[in-house]
């Protein structure tokens, strides 16, 4: 039997070559988009999964408030938090903490040295939270004594070569001394990166014990591991109490908050300040998932329509079968084969179509997502359920509308009702293409918002900026600072370098720098969260801020030189209610333990992007600040400019590598996810609304075919090739047009949430929706065109020979 289902089978595929080949290419093109997008969502959820007690471990969360308001969520928390959690909550079983050495440093082995950023100090518990494999050394020991070290296995090479590094000393910084005790993988589905852990004994021995217990310094990754079991909403309701025991002001547990983050959850659903990594975004997994379902779908209704619409080619076979005795179980059978043998024929399409565009796809996405591994069950077993339901689901209503035909009614040629499910179609056809005018529409939206972000004022000068990590190595502050003084003197004699100025952070940086601050005379409870960047008295006019108020720093000024004064923008000034511009000079502020003036007032600018609200920023004075140096050029001889820099930085700073960038390029790596998300999201537009068109191609075909001898009655009596264009064309552009006018509210819904995670955005306006209607509009006509202009154009007297 089914010998003879598969001879039927090949037959008609031999018989209908064109089709066959279009439902097979619409078939595959969707299954490979569908794999390739649910690879990329798998390897999204697969980040920290892989730790053996992950389902017990938290992240605390902590989130400041003041007089009732959010100030901010924070990833870091205090250091007195995770070992107190331990002492006082049964419900805690252990905890850890990390410690990012912010900004990095300089790690130096013999005569190799390499700026490092993934720079963690951390309790040798860690290795009794985690999961990561050591590949060398001891999980108990190996960052339980102070300046001991472990190194990720990526770095290794590029400081020890072929040396064992397990035993070797390296150098952090100006005098900090460790020693390698251990090997690590550093797993990219992880939201922890690190080049290098430090053990955290050593950060005791440098800045005393009083700082391990410390409450109110919240710059401290703090995990906690829970008895299974445990009521995580019972152990948070606890909280309170144990904030108000540990904090000395009275109110403390109404400013602080804490909450329990899965750890699992954390690369998807944790946008936090000071995120350890750029995380993930649930949203874009959402968005991609749904596109890959809505490829899938518009492939199935493709080979549902068309096999459908071929039916009365195959009314008289139906028929015949009948007549001698098959049974409609029997015909079911068939066509289900039939499906299952062009799904299996697909699929073998699509997985040559995935390893050929897993490159690019990896390219797009920055990931190193792979299908080769047998060993890979999650991509064998999507692409199991895949051929399942394509099989079954797509190939069951055209199996059943094709065995439904009644011998007589076919015999007697009776066929009227014999095509059936032309509403089906129409209904099919008008959800393809909403599922279209959505992607088009969402296409263009990601990138009038992209284009929005990038062109948008920033509020500062950002081209022909160069920026250079400031030294780490250096003999003391006071021969750094006379080295810095000489070597901008060094660097402003060349006419191609207009400014350089020291800053301790640059555009595009989170700022780590934070204090309480309030106006002088207001009560302490008052404070607001202030965000400080130290600068020298060349960055407000280096980086042309307008200053709205008062003056930029200046040596002339004995309060600038005294560090009593200090520069705020406008988001402070509003923060601290401090009035007008104008108002505010000359008003005192305090913060983190000074009196500060308010000299100067600058005008908002975008530290962070559009994609965050201004933050309030104080700029104070410190013109020895050691981690940026930002050089305006002024030359097109980019090589020329930057090899003198290395030169004069090299003289004055010889311990220290010479890293630079360029600071448009890295202010724009901000967006970088969005980019990413736009192009994956253009590209799989893109292929949805192709399969679409192959299918509507084919409808077309048959359409005119099915009406071969209307269109020669109608050219016989003078109906022009417009006229039978327009005729044949009419419907579909009817249905794609229905189609868009259902996209139109939930493509609003759906992109007003993805704009909803913008501080500024764009407006969804009417011309958005328009453009994608005349755009969706345009492809299906352009699709339909070839096969309506052909049957108009064909001769009126082979058409009245038809049949």
């Amino acid at each position: 039997m089914i010998r003879n289902y598969f001879k039927t089978a090949i037959r008609n595929f031999q018989r209908n070559i064109g089709y066959t080949m279009l439902n097979i290419s619409g078939l595959a093109i969707g299954m490979a988009a569908c794999l390739v997008i649910l690879l990329y969502v798998e390897n999204e959820f697969s980040y920290d999964n892989f730790h053996e007690n992950g389902a017990q471990i938290h992240r605390v969360e902590f989130d400041a408030y003041q007089n009732g308001s959010l100030q901010f969520k924070c990833a870091t928390a205090f250091p007195a938090v995770g070992p107190n959690m331990k002492a006082d909550f049964p419900e805690v079983e252990d905890y850890c903490r990390l410690f990012l050495r912010y900004g990095g440093g300089v790690v130096r082995y013999g005569e190799r040295s390499f700026k490092e950023e993934n720079l963690f100090q951390a309790d040798q518990s860690f290795f009794d939270l985690f999961s990561y494999e050591l590949i060398r050394g001891d999980r108990n020991t190996v960052l339980k004594e102070p300046n001991t070290a472990v190194i990720a296995e990526g770095v290794v090479k590029k400081y020890f070569g072929e040396e064992d590094p397990v035993g070797k000393r390296i150098k952090f910084g100006n005098d900090e001394d460790y020693e390698i005790t251990g090997i690590i993988k550093s797993p990219e589905n992880s939201h922890l990166k690190f080049n290098f852990l430090l053990s955290y004994p050593t950060l005791v021995n440098l800045w005393g014990e009083q700082f391990d217990n410390a409450w109110g310094w919240y710059d401290f990754y703090t995990y906690i591991k829970v008895v299974p079991g445990s009521s995580i909403s019972g152990l948070q309701e606890k909280f309170p109490e144990f904030i108000n025991k540990y904090s000395e002001r009275e109110d403390a547990h109404e400013r602080t908050k804490f909450v329990l983050q899965p750890l699992e959850e954390i690369h998807l659903h944790s946008d936090l300040i000071q995120e350890a990594r750029v995380n993930g975004n649930a949203y874009t997994v959402y968005f991609l998932t749904t596109i890959a379902f809505f490829i899938l779908i518009i492939a199935w209704v493709n080979y549902i329509n068309l096999s459908t619409a071929k039916a009365m080619e195959r009314a008289k076979e139906v028929g015949i079968r009948k007549s001698v005795g098959a049974f409609k179980n029997q015909l079911v059978k068939q066509f289900i084969f039939e499906s299952l043998l062009l799904n299996v024929l697909a699929i073998i399409l699509a997985s040559v179509i995935m390893q050929l565009s897993m490159p690019f796809f990896n390219n797009l996405a920055n990931k190193q997502l792979t299908t080769g591994a047998i060993e890979n069950f999650s991509f064998w077993g999507l692409l199991i359920i895949v051929f399942i339901v394509g099989a079954f689901l797509s190939g069951l209503y055209p199996a059943f509308v094709l065995s439904s035909y009644k011998p007589v009614e076919v015999i007697k040629g009776q066929l009227g009702k014999v095509g059936g499910g032309l509403n089906l179609r129409k209904f099919l056809v008008i959800a393809q293409f909403a599922a279209s005018g959505i992607l088009i529409i969402g296409t263009i939206v990601v990138y009038q918002q992209l284009s929005f972000m990038r062109n948008q004022d920033l509020g500062f000068k950002i081209n022909e900026t160069l920026v250079i990590n400031a030294p780490s190595v250096i003999p003391n502050d006071t021969i750094y600072r006379e080295n810095l003084f000489t070597f901008k003197k060094e660097l402003l004699k060349h006419t191609h370098i207009q400014n350089v100025a020291a800053s301790t952070e640059i555009p595009g940086n989170l700022i780590y720098w934070t204090n309480g601050a309030r106006k002088l005379g207001k009560e302490a409870s008052q404070s607001s969260i202030l965000y400080r960047v130290g600068i020298d008295y060349d960055y407000i006019n280096g980086y042309d801020h307008e200053v709205l108020a008062g003056r930029a720093y200046s040596e002339e000024f004995t309060g600038d030189t005294d560090s009593t004064s200090v520069i705020l923008n406008e988001a402070a000034i509003e923060m601290l209610d401090l009035g007008s511009p104008e108002s505010a000079i000359q008003e005192k502020i305090v913060t983190g333990g000074d009196t500060l003036t308010v000299v100067g007032v600058i005008k908002n600018y975008h530290q962070e992007g559009l994609k965050k609200d201004y933050t309030p920023i104080a700029f104070i004075l410190l013109p020895n600040a050691r981690s940026y140096f930002s050089i305006k050029l002024n030359t097109t001889d980019l090589g020329q400019s930057i090899a003198t820099i290395q030169e004069q930085y090299g003289k004055f700073f010889p311990e220290n590598p010479f890293n630079y960038f360029f600071l448009d390029t890295f202010f724009d790596t901000q967006y970088q996810s969005e980019v990413r998300f736009g192009k994956i999201f253009t590209v799989f537009s893109g292929l949805a609304i192709f399969v679409a068109s192959l299918g509507l191609f084919g409808l077309s075909f048959f359409t005119a075919g099915q009406r071969t001898k209307e269109i020669g009655i109608r050219k016989s009596l003078g109906s022009s090739v417009s006229n039978i264009f327009m005729l044949l064309s009419i419907d579909f552009i009817k249905l794609v047009f229905w189609g868009n006018v259902i996209a139109w509210p939930l493509a609003w819904y759906i992109m007003g949430e993805w704009l909803s995670g913008f501080a500024f955005q764009i407006n969804l306006g009417l011309s958005v929706f328009l453009v994608a209607t005349i755009v969706t509009l345009f492809i299906a006509l352009l699709t339909v065109s070839y096969q309506s202009i052909k049957a108009a154009m064909s001769n009126p007297v082979e058409a009245l020979k038809y049949e």
